[in-house]
């Protein structure tokens, strides 16, 4: 605990940072930011308290980042994957008011009419990767928030380009969940009919002793 001042940034670092390897558009730094994001999870869960409040500074820390204005995607997608690990409450308060914004920084990243460079190649993988981290963490959340039907113009509406994506994203999570309801109904409907009923037996009761007669 001890060495948690110097651990923490480091660990931020890979996470946040805009380049964390000499060929960004080749080599796999989305790895490393996963991984530094569930090291950076697992500290928080085993060393936050009411005095340190280390969780509180951590969201603080990703939270600025998602809301930075300047900061390039991949900066993006570690916020977005720090703060997600942190459990639906924190995806529910800091990300989902943040998917409007984020949909219109992909839009322009995916844009057929942006330049080529290596820079935009890199917001390009960048991009796409963030929606799908969205689509995949989001969508439970958004799911336990909202009550079917599912309106897709309501998604478009609230979430621009991300709304279909997290609309069918949603529709899944709905899927799977009834899927798993019904599996749990016919394991216990099984596991009934499986098991002998049991017939009560009979109890004999005593006989009260005869009198003889004189």
């Amino acid at each position: 605990e001890k060495y948690l001042h110097e651990l923490i940034p480091a660990v931020a670092t890979c996470i946040v940072s805009r380049q964390l390897c000499s060929r960004p558009d080749h080599d796999n730094h989305w790895a490393l930011r996963d991984f530094a994001s569930r090291m950076m999870a697992a500290i928080c869960k085993n060393f936050h308290s009411s005095t340190n409040n280390i969780q509180t500074r951590v969201t603080k820390m990703f939270s600025d980042a998602l809301k930075s204005e300047r900061a390039p995607l991949v900066s993006y997608y570690g916020a977005i994957a720090g703060l997600q690990e942190l459990g639906p409450d924190v995806i529910k308060v800091f990300i989902i008011p943040h998917i409007n914004v984020l949909a219109a920084k992909i839009d322009m990243a995916l844009d057929t009419n942006a330049g080529t460079t290596a820079t935009s190649s890199v917001e390009k993988i960048a991009a796409q990767n963030i929606r799908q981290l969205l689509v995949k963490n989001v969508s439970p959340v958004l799911k336990s928030l909202r009550e079917p039907p599912d309106n897709l113009d309501e998604y478009r509406a609230e979430f621009g380009s991300l709304g279909p994506h997290l609309l069918s994203g949603v529709e899944r999570a709905r899927k799977q969940s009834g899927n798993k309801q019904a599996a749990a109904s016919a394991t216990a409907a099984a596991a009934a009919a499986s098991t002998p009923a049991r017939t009560p037996g009979i109890v004999s009761t005593p006989r009260p002793p005869q009198q003889s007669t004189p």
